[in-house]
């Protein structure tokens, strides 16, 4: 089965089984109206030429509404916007979808203005709040506002719906025994809790016709306790087509769920066998997802025959030109997505808006335009982020670019990340990184370090320090001990029996570190001063690491300053008291530095110097590739 084949879903023709499915971006006003910034970003991706676009969520009711920022079909005011949204995709020969959305429990109460509906009472641990259950009359006004938005989505010219039953959203809050603890005709056994899902699809195919298409998005497996499994959904999805639904879109897990999903260390394609399962008891079209994020992978899994379609959208945000690129036989100049969430993911949970760790257009489609030709010579004093980054966009405005880097490998300390286990993404981006700096011919000199002398007699135009940070020395008795090393070369060098371990830092660095170690020591501890461990990893990431650290027996400290090192052991304080701790080996990862050697030496040239990325300041890798990008930008020579 070809992924650039056609497919049909109910009477809908598809050019192709790609679908970016959809995305929740925070780009509305705050009454779910369509913006400018939301047109553009469709714009954007449709112009590359996916099979189907679906967009939202979109929510049905105020009270589905999970952010006051996403897009809104709950009334009739918003129908002028989505008209022009679907105006301009289907300007490009694309098909689009509404997503009917409601969020149910996991709506906040400070974004309703009021107490979140679900089926029963049950405190939800996304939100830390209890909702209040939905009263008879109250269901069926719910399920009729699913109907009468799917109307609005056909007024405004959608080609079809998708009617949101994943993620933990109020659909399956019905269905599961965990959320549903009703007495009457909506709980109970599957029959009476499968209730709710199947009115709302009568309801939405009553509204919309008979030849218009109607899609699904199930949770192939809840992964919660007295979720739905997949045997149950195997029950459900023929109910769900007997009733109306042309296709069904599986995907898997919900936001509580402690089982990853779209995490880094998911292997790609993970999930795969979960709508592989609902394709085998349905006679209509299933798309796979999550964690598919390579055209390879897509084809591989529909060459299995068992699923009709593919659908990406975290692929999307990096790269929008994925189809054109695909198809061109320009696929390795697709830039992955490394399931990091620092760009997407999290920012939702933060209620901002969504943009890509590796893609700086993403979400800025109307500010960032690639800056005025340049002419010039420059050089790129660094290959990690920062500086492949600023080399590619460089050279994209016409610069002639050198690229300098002291080791045998661009990536910087990507490398080192890449080692951590469940990390090995970010290698990911540094061999496209490569490849794409090869496809645009800079000139990148490894092995080399770049000496003030060495730059000055290349006549440049300005130098860019994209040199990073070194590992930071804390100021305690004893660092310079012999069995004291810092986390950078503990990863690097591959240090192996290393004894009782101790790592001073409790952030990011220090949680990646022990990860790593963990299989080549003894033990491992983490001692940081601060209250939490991980502070500065990303929401959806951070249960992710910490769950890593205990299931590989890590043990964690807060509150905890270490005050000495010695020969067996460092002293450290826990709440006013002094303990001592036998360590092998002491790992440091605390703050890294700037690496700012160089700087200070070509401050007293008279060559031009900007400095990009962490050497002029601490960011995490979101901030590096955003800055480089917008400073590379918008040098002028």
């Amino acid at each position: 089965m070809n992924l650039w084949a056609p497919v049909t879903i109910g009477n809908l023709e598809l050019d192709n089984r790609l679908i970016m499915l959809a995305t929740h971006l925070n780009y509305c006003d705050e009454n779910g109206i369509v913006t400018d910034r939301l047109v553009e970003f469709y714009r954007e991706r449709a112009r590359h030429g996916p099979g189907l676009i679906i967009v939202g969520g979109c929510y049905t009711e105020h009270l589905g509404m999970s952010t006051p920022t996403m897009i809104g079909i709950s009334k009739d005011e918003h129908i002028e916007g989505l008209r022009r949204l679907t105006d301009t995709i289907h300007s490009y020969n694309v098909p689009v979808a509404a997503q009917l959305y409601h969020a149910g429990r996991y709506a906040h109460s400070m974004v309703l203005g009021q107490q979140s509906v679900s089926a029963s009472e049950v405190k939800c641990r996304l939100t830390r709040e209890t909702p209040r259950e939905l009263s008879l009359d109250e269901i069926s006004e719910t399920i009729n506002n699913f109907g009468v938005a799917a109307k609005r989505a056909k007024i405004a010219g959608f080609d079809s719906v998708e009617i949101i039953g994943s993620a933990g959203y109020l659909i399956n809050q019905f269905l599961a025994k965990a959320t549903n603890k009703r007495t009457d005709v909506y709980g109970g056994n599957f029959e009476s809790r499968s209730r709710f899902p199947l009115e709302i699809v009568e309801c939405v195919r009553k509204s919309v016709g008979s030849n218009f298409p109607i899609l699904y998005r199930m949770s192939g497996e809840d992964f919660v306790p007295d979720g739905f499994t997949l045997n149950d959904n195997k029950k459900l999805a023929p109910k769900l087509v007997e009733k109306g639904v042309d296709c069904l879109d599986v995907t898997g897990g919900w936001h509580e769920t402690r089982v990853p999903q779209i995490t880094m260390n998911i292997p790609r394609g993970g999930y795969t066998y979960l709508a592989e399962g609902i394709a085998s008891v349905v006679d209509v079209p299933v798309v796979a997802c999550n964690r598919i994020n390579s055209v390879t992978l897509a084809e591989r899994i529909l060459s299995r025959g068992k699923v009709q379609l593919v659908g990406m959208s975290r692929g999307f945000l990096a790269d929008p030109a994925l189809p054109t690129k695909a198809q061109s036989g320009q696929h390795l100049l697709t830039c992955p997505c490394i399931a990091c969430n620092q760009g997407c993911l999290d920012k939702v949970f933060m209620i901002e808006p969504v943009t890509c760790t590796l893609n700086p257009l993403t979400g800025f489609e109307l500010e960032r335009k690639l800056g005025p030709p340049g002419a010039g010579k420059i050089a790129v004093v660094g290959g990690g982020a920062a500086g492949m980054e600023s080399a590619r966009v460089l050279r994209l405005r016409g610069f002639d670019v050198l690229l300098y880097e002291q080791s045998n490998r661009l990536g910087g300390l990507l490398n080192l990340a890449a080692k951590v286990p469940g990390r090995g993404e970010f290698a990911a981006y540094i061999s496209y990184m490569e490849r794409e700096l090869n496809h645009l011919e800079v000139d990148t000199r490894l092995n080399e370090q770049a000496s003030v002398d060495k730059l000055v007699e290349e006549d440049l135009d300005c130098v860019l320090v994209a040199s990073g940070t070194v590992a930071g020395a804390p100021a305690i008795d004893g660092v310079e001990m012999s069995h004291v090393t810092s986390a950078y070369d503990a990863i690097s060098l591959g240090l192996d029996n290393l004894g009782d371990v101790v790592i001073i830092g409790g952030g990011a660095l220090g949680c990646y570190t022990a990860l790593y170690l963990a299989s080549h020591a003894s033990s491992v501890q983490i001692f940081d001063s601060d209250e939490a461990i991980g502070v500065d990893l990303g929401r959806s990431t951070r249960w992710v690491i910490l769950k890593g650290l205990q299931e590989k027996g890590v043990q964690t400290h807060t509150n905890a300053e270490v005050t000495e090192i010695d020969s067996d052991y460092i002293s450290v304080l826990f709440n006013g008291y002094h303990r001592r701790i036998s360590a092998t080996t002491v790992v440091l990862a605390t703050r890294p530095q700037p690496h700012d050697r160089l700087l200070k030496r070509l401050a007293k040239t008279s060559l031009r110097t900007e400095v990009v990325g962490s050497a002029k300041k601490s960011m995490n890798l979101l901030e590096v590739i955003h800055h480089a990008y917008k400073l590379a930008n918008s040098l002028q020579i």
